[in-house]
C-alpha cells in the first residue's frame, strides 16, 4: 500500500492511457453483423407424391421451412453484405422487402447482395423447400466484416415499469462505481502529497 501511495501520480498517469486506449477500441464505431436461425422446421403432409404417370412414389411429403436473420449491431453501415447459400433456395421470402443482387457460382453457390445494412437495422429471410433439403447458409459477410452467429429464443416482454426500475438502478450502481473510484484516487494522491 505504501508503493502505490507514494508512486499513485506516475500509476495514474499511465493508467489513464491506458483505460483511453481500451476505451477507444471497444467503443469504436463500426459496423458488426450477426446472424441468427429463429426456427426451423419440418411440416409431414399426408399426401402421397406422384410420379407423372399416377404411381405413388411416397406416400408422404415433407415441406421445409427455415427462417434466418441477419442485423447490424454495430455503429457504422456495413456495405456489400453477402449472403451465399450452398444452392438456389426453391422458395425465399424477404422482409422488409428490398432490392437485392443475386448470382450463382460456378460450383452451384448461391449468392444474394445488398447494398448496405444501416445500424441497427435486420433483414429476415424465410425458406421454403417441398420434398427436398433446404441450402445451408454457409456464409454471411460486409466489406467491413464477417458475421458472427448468435443464439435467438423467446423472451417474455417485461413491464415498462420494470425496465425503467432496472435501467434506474444500473445507472445508480455506475454512478456509485465512478464516485469510489474518484474518491479511491483522492486517498491517494491526498496521501502521497502529505495532506492526509
Amino acid at each position: 500500500m505504501e508503493f502505490i501511495q507514494h508512486y499513485a501520480k506516475e500509476i495514474f498517469s499511465l493508467v489513464i492511457p491506458l483505460i483511453t486506449w481500451f476505451l477507444n477500441n471497444r467503443f469504436k464505431a463500426r459496423a458488426k453483423l450477426q446472424l441468427a436461425i429463429p426456427h426451423s422446421f419440418t411440416f409431414i403432409v399426408d399426401e402421397p407424391l406422384r410420379d407423372p404417370d399416377g404411381n405413388v412414389i411416397r406416400e408422404k411429403q415433407s415441406v421445409h421451412t427455415a427462417s434466418h436473420v441477419i442485423s447490424n449491431s454495430g455503429r457504422e453501415t456495413a456495405t456489400r453484405v453477402e449472403l451465399v447459400f450452398n444452392w438456389k433456395p426453391l422458395c425465399i421470402n424477404i422482409w422488409p422487402s428490398r432490392h437485392y443482387e443475386q448470382h450463382s457460382e460456378q460450383d452451384g453457390r448461391h449468392v444474394m447482395v445488398f447494398e448496405s445494412l444501416a445500424p441497427n437495422e435486420q433483414i429476415g429471410f424465410e425458406l421454403l423447400s417441398v420434398n427436398n433439403d433446404l441450402p445451408a447458409l454457409i456464409n454471411a459477410r460486409s466489406d467491413q466484416c464477417t458475421a458472427t452467429t448468435i443464439a435467438m429464443y423467446p423472451q417474455p416482454v417485461e413491464s415498462a415499469w420494470k425496465r425503467r426500475l432496472a435501467v434506474t438502478l444500473l445507472f445508480m450502481g455506475f454512478s456509485f462505481a465512478i464516485y469510489l473510484t474518484i474518491i479511491l484516487l483522492q486517498f491517494l494522491i491526498l496521501a502521497n502529497n502529505g495532506g492526509i
